[in-house]
């Protein structure tokens, strides 16, 4: 028996040695991938203006009440984030809370986590109770953030509005290339 013993140790060995170059291979792939899409992103005011144009859709008579700003990664140690703050406590007229994020996406995101967490308003699809924001105070009253702001940092590097799935020809062609761009060569 003890040759057996000797045998598994020796098979769970290479296992493990062939799934930690195999996570490098991989891992080294995820971050050529990032850095290729990183350099697609369009510039910080025309993500400044997309999420401003969220903002004009959703609340038209808040968009003086908030002020987005794109943010550089390294801010936030590298990870994708918002940062929630308020602008002037004092004005009543301009803006009141500023939302900074690494991407439009997050900047957004901030928005939604404000309008639900401070001013009780929901928003999601009609199947899930849709747009509900009536508890929004009027532009010039909105609550404020306590102290310094909050930070959320994301736990992966790429978010997307609407990360859904589909289930058409086209999309499972998309998935089998994306498979293949992520797999080590």
């Amino acid at each position: 028996m003890p040759g057996l013993r000797v045998l598994f140790v020796i098979l769970i060995w290479q296992f493990t040695n062939i799934s930690i170059v195999y996570s490098l291979q991989y891992a080294e792939s995820l971050k050529a991938l990032i850095n290729l899409l990183d350099s697609q992103r369009s510039t910080p005011t025309v993500q400044e203006s997309a999420a401003k144009g969220v903002l004009k859709r959703l609340l038209p008579s808040h968009v003086s009440s908030f002020d987005f700003k794109i943010i550089p990664q390294n801010i936030c140690d590298g990870s994708s984030c918002f940062w929630i703050e308020n602008y002037n406590k004092s004005s009543r007229n301009g803006p009141q809370i500023v939302i900074k994020g690494t991407t439009a996406v997050e900047i957004a995101s901030g928005l939604h986590w404000y309008l639900k967490h401070f001013c009780g308003a929901h928003i999601s699809w009609e199947k899930t109770g849709g747009v509900q924001i009536a508890s929004i105070p009027e532009s010039g009253s909105l609550p404020f953030i306590k102290d310094d702001g909050l930070v959320f940092k994301r736990p992966v590097p790429w978010n997307y509005y609407q990360n859904g799935q589909d289930s058409t020809p086209k999309a499972h062609i998309a998935n089998r290339t994306v498979k293949k761009i992520m797999q080590p060569s």
